[in-house]
C-alpha cells in the first residue's frame, strides 16, 4: 500500500432527523465530514497510510475531529490547533421529488489559518506516493488558493503523484474565480476528477450542450494534452428522485476512454459519493490494476457509499472488490 497526504478542511454535518427540514427542526445529528476528509478515511480503509493536512480549533470540537480521524487510521500528526471555530454544514436531505438542500456556515473557521503558517514540507512528503486536493480549498479564500498551489508546489518538488478533484461549488465562488484557479493548478496535476459541466462551465472548453461521452472523451483528450494529465475520471448522474439515481462512470488513461454500465441505485445518502468515488479510483490506480478494474473498483466504491448513512464510508478492499465481482458488469468501449 502507499502512503498518501491529504488537505482539506473538516466540517461538522448536522442533519434533521427523518427528513425534516432545517427551518423547522428542533435537533440535528452531528457527523464529521468535508471532500478531502472522506476520501482520506476511505484511503485509510483501503489499507494505505494516509495523513491529513488541516487545522481544527483548540477546544473539545477540533478534539472531536482529530479523535474522528484517529479512530479510522488517519494520521492527525499535521491537523494543528488554531484560533477559530470548526466549520459546520446543514444538510436538508430530499424525499422524492424533492432535493436535498445544503447550507454552509464556515466563516472564520480554524482552516482558514493554515495559509499563514509554516509548515515542513520535507517531514509532510517523506516517502509520499500521493497528494490529494478538491477545488473546495482554494474556493475558501485567497491565502487558501495560494496555499493550496503552494502545497502542490511542494509535492511536485518531491515527485510526490497530485490527484486534483475540481469539485465545483457555486455557493463558495464563481465560475470565473474557479477557472482562474483552476488555471493555475492543472499544469501540475497527475490525475484529475472532472465532469463535462467542469469543461463547459469552468475551464470553457465547449459550449455547454447536454451530457454525451463523446463530448466528455473529446474533453478529457483535449486537457490532456493541454495540461500533461495523465489520467481523468468522473461520474454522471441522473436523477429519477432522491432516492432512486442512475450512476454511470468514465475514465480517461493512456489515450483509452472507458465507460461502465449505468447502473441503477437506490440512495441513502449521496453525501460522499463522488469522493468515495475518487478514493477507489486512486486506490486502482496505486495498486496497478488495469483500466477497467480501476473504473470498477471506482464505482463499487461509490455504489457503496451510497448505501450507509454520513459522509463517508467504512467498506474494506476486499468488501468493495467482492461487490464488484458479484454487481457490476464489463465495461462499455
Amino acid at each position: 500500500m502507499s502512503r498518501i497526504v491529504t488537505l482539506g478542511e473538516p466540517l461538522m454535518r448536522m442533519t434533521p432527523p427523518g427528513f425534516q427540514r432545517v427551518k423547522e427542526t428542533k435537533e440535528f445529528q452531528a457527523t464529521i465530514g468535508g471532500a478531502e476528509l472522506n476520501a482520506s478515511v476511505n484511503l485509510a480503509n483501503f489499507g494505505h497510510e494516509v495523513t491529513f493536512v488541516s487545522a481544527v480549533p483548540d477546544n473539545d470540537l477540533g478534539e472531536n475531529v482529530r479523535k474522528f480521524l484517529r479512530e479510522r487510521n488517519v494520521n492527525d500528526q499535521w491537523v494543528k490547533r488554531e484560533e477559530g471555530r470548526l466549520g459546520v454544514y446543514f444538510v436538508e436531505e430530499g424525499y422524492g421529488p424533492r432535493s436535498a438542500k445544503v447550507t454552509y456556515d464556515r466563516t472564520y473557521s480554524s482552516f482558514l489559518q493554515v495559509a499563514g503558517q509554516e509548515w515542513k514540507w520535507d517531514a509532510i512528503f517523506e516517502s509520499c506516493q500521493l497528494f490529494h486536493v478538491s477545488g473546495i480549498t482554494p474556493a475558501l479564500s485567497s491565502s487558501l488558493k495560494e496555499f493550496t498551489l503552494q502545497a502542490v508546489r511542494e509535492a511536485r518538488k518531491r515527485n510526490v503523484l497530485i490527484s486534483f478533484d475540481c469539485n465545483y461549488r457555486s455557493k463558495l465562488w464563481s465560475e470565473e474565480e474557479a477557472k482562474l484557479a483552476f488555471e493555475q493548478i492543472l499544469p501540475y496535476v497527475d490525475i484529475c476528477f472532472a465532469g463535462q459541466k467542469d469543461f463547459t462551465h469552468i475551464l470553457n472548453v465547449g459550449p455547454e450542450e447536454n451530457f454525451h461521452p463523446s463530448l466528455l472523451k473529446k474533453y478529457f483528450r483535449e486537457a490532456s494534452q493541454d495540461y500533461g494529465i495523465s489520467l481523468f475520471a468522473c461520474t454522471n448522474r441522473e436523477v429519477i428522485d432522491s432516492q432512486s439515481h442512475q450512476l454511470q462512470g468514465f475514465l480517461f488513461k493512456n489515450d483509452q476512454f472507458i465507460e461502465s454500465q449505468k447502473h441503477s441505485i437506490q440512495v441513502l445518502d449521496r453525501i460522499g459519493g463522488g469522493d468515495s468515488f475518487a478514493a477507489g479510483i486512486l486506490h486502482g490506480m496505486l495498486e496497478g490494476l488495469d483500466e477497467t478494474s480501476i473504473l470498477d473498483f471506482g464505482m463499487a466504491s461509490s455504489i457503496l457509499k451510497h448505501t450507509v448513512k454520513g459522509d463517508h464510508s467504512s467498506f474494506s478492499e476486499d468488501e468493495v472488490f467482492e461487490f464488484m465481482n458479484a454487481h457490476l458488469h464489463d465495461v462499455v468501449r
